[in-house]
């Protein structure tokens, strides 16, 4: 959504995709959204495996969780006053974003857990 609207939104005479501050908002959130798929396929693989994923499964969630959080900021960031209103979704998704930090254990759960198994490993 957020790759269109910068597409279609004009600014100063040009669409806002070809302002850099907004080019690395969608790099950064790209780059973060790729990194944390590969943690969860990483961590996936290893339970199919049968390793103990007890640590890589609370880091991707954590991961996942508050990545999630920083695309929809700069989100709304992008999209501006529209991204308050409910006709692009964004708004939404800003809200929702939220939980995902509580649900399956909270972000500072997950830390606990991250600190716990790290600690059992030794490093």
């Amino acid at each position: 959504d957020c790759v269109a609207y910068a597409g279609e939104r004009r600014q100063f005479g040009k669409p806002i995709a070809e302002h850099q501050l907004i080019q690395a908002m969608l790099a950064d959130s790209k780059t973060e959204a790729l990194a944390a798929r590969a943690l969860v396929l990483e961590t996936a693989a290893a339970k199919d495996a049968g390793r103990d994923v007890v640590l890589e499964s609370s880091a991707a969630k954590l991961f996942a969780s508050e990545m999630v959080g920083r695309v929809a900021d700069r989100a709304v960031q992008i999209f501006g006053g529209a991204g308050y209103i409910a006709d692009y979704g964004i708004e939404r998704l800003y809200r929702d974003v939220r939980l995902f930090r509580i649900y399956e254990g909270t972000s500072q759960i997950q830390q606990l857990i991250i600190a716990r198994e790290t600690m059992k490993r030794g490093g």
